[in-house]
């Protein structure tokens, strides 16, 4: 690998390792907050110190998700500790987040894509991975089932891509899109994305062999055993839309993230791959960089449609920690739409389109950043009244100094948490200086 992109991935990790360092160290708090709780300190550490955690219980349902990697990960930090902290999990969490730029620039790297206008996708990469925008999955440590699941999907894009015909690779994406069902109810999308690497990959070919095609019948089938496996969540069923107009209301503001709502937005952020795909296939220039890019738009898409099914009624913006599923598809979009500007350099009556993402993209970051940083200072406000309340409690025993506002106690209800705080496992876990 040349020198000068061996300093651009160290650069780049760097900055944004550091940006997220600075924002953990900053605004997130010891204590564990809301589901971490139930789902990772009574129903999986509290087993595992009494010595009766079972192996099935490790991808038993949470809500809609199975966060199995999840739970792999906070037994490994609470072995290593000895204290169920949400600082250390946040911390840890850099380093696992950082990996997705890792494997994206790696890749990219090997297959010596990145050259002229091409080095513009580093601008959607930095923001999507540096700024504060997804606070609730930045600053909370068992929130790592987003980063888990990107991980696991580029993993399987790149086989995919890399080696269509090799059965172990195969074997590779079969077992990497499972492991996506196991962390995230749309993990069902990964073997979905796959395939329509494969369906892209036979275009480019203009040939279909049944080898493919039989993978193509398996990852279907994992995406319909996932679905099955899901559990449905009768609470939940509110947030669903009812309608196609509720859908595309959704999807005015889903898609036009990070730039205000409105389908002009939605348009110049989702143009460049829905656009350019079907020009390179049409010329036979799609490269092995295009198509995992093009893999990375078509998971983010459809993590786009299911969020605004199944929590579009009423949708009035987009919550926090949905935001990093658009990530790899932004960064795709910023691929193709330098790869517009590479292909038209020699005709700026029409090159200059291509900016017009990076434009809109670049406006929509910076005009949110400050509502961004007042929901990070808000939430942090409050988790230090809910840290101020928790202390409170255990040094005085007073069940009511958990009667409090929602948001100002760690969990929304006070009998629960009260229950949970005076289970001596529980208690002898947490971090030293809330008894203090």
């Amino acid at each position: 690998m040349p020198t000068r992109n061996i300093l651009v991935l160290l650069a780049t990790l760097l900055i944004i390792a550091a940006a997220r360092f600075n924002f953990v160290e900053t605004f997130a708090i010891p204590l564990p907050y809301w589901d971490q709780w139930d789902a990772e300190g009574d129903f999986l550490l509290r087993p595992w110190i009494e010595g009766r955690l079972e192996l099935r219980q490790l991808w038993q349902p949470h809500n809609e998700h199975r966060i199995f990697p999840t739970r792999l990960l906070s037994l490994l930090i609470f072995n290593v500790t000895g204290v169920w902290d949400n600082l250390t999990g946040a911390r840890v969490n850099i380093l696992v987040a950082t990996c997705i730029p890792l494997i994206i620039l790696l890749f990219l790297m090997r297959q010596k894509a990145l050259h002229g206008p091409r080095w513009l996708v580093l601008i959607a990469m930095i923001a999507q991975f540096s700024l504060p925008f997804a606070f609730e999955n930045l600053l909370v440590g068992f929130q790592s089932q987003f980063y888990f699941l990107i991980i696991f999907t580029l993993l399987a894009i790149i086989l995919a891509v890399r080696y269509p015909d090799s059965l172990p690779a195969m074997v590779g994406v079969l077992v990497l899109s499972w492991l996506s069902i196991l962390t995230m109810a749309s993990g069902i999308l990964t073997p979905l994305a796959v395939t329509g690497v494969f369906a892209l990959q036979g275009f480019e070919r203009r040939e279909f062999n049944w080898k493919h095609l039989g993978l193509v019948v398996v990852l279907l089938g994992l995406s319909v055993a996932g679905y099955a496996i899901m559990p449905q969540i009768e609470a939940n069923q509110i947030y669903r839309s009812r309608n196609i107009p509720e859908v595309t209301r959704a999807l005015r503001f889903i898609l036009a993230w990070p730039a205000s709502e409105g389908w002009s937005a939605a348009i110049a952020l989702w143009l460049p791959a829905l656009a350019v795909v079907p020009w390179l296939l049409h010329s036979r220039t799609c490269s092995r960089a295009d198509l995992f890019m093009a893999g990375c738009v078509m998971w983010s898409l459809a993590q786009a449609f299911a969020i605004a099914y199944g929590r579009g009624q009423s949708m009035g913006s987009v919550s926090s920690r949905y935001t990093e599923l658009f990530t790899i598809g932004l960064i795709g979009n910023a691929w193709f739409a330098a790869r517009f500007i590479e292909t038209t350099v020699k005709k700026p009556s029409i090159a200059w389109l291509g900016a017009v993402f990076f434009f809109v993209f670049v406006m929509g970051h910076i005009t949110r950043y400050s509502h961004d940083m007042e929901n990070v200072h808000e939430s942090h406000n409050l988790s230090l009244k809910q840290e101020s309340n928790v202390r409170k409690y255990l040094k005085t025993g007073d069940p009511s100094v958990l009667v409090q506002r929602q948001f100002e106690i760690p969990y929304p209800d006070s009998v629960r948490l009260r229950s949970l705080l005076d289970d001596p496992t529980i208690r002898n876990i947490l971090p030293s200086y809330l008894s203090q």
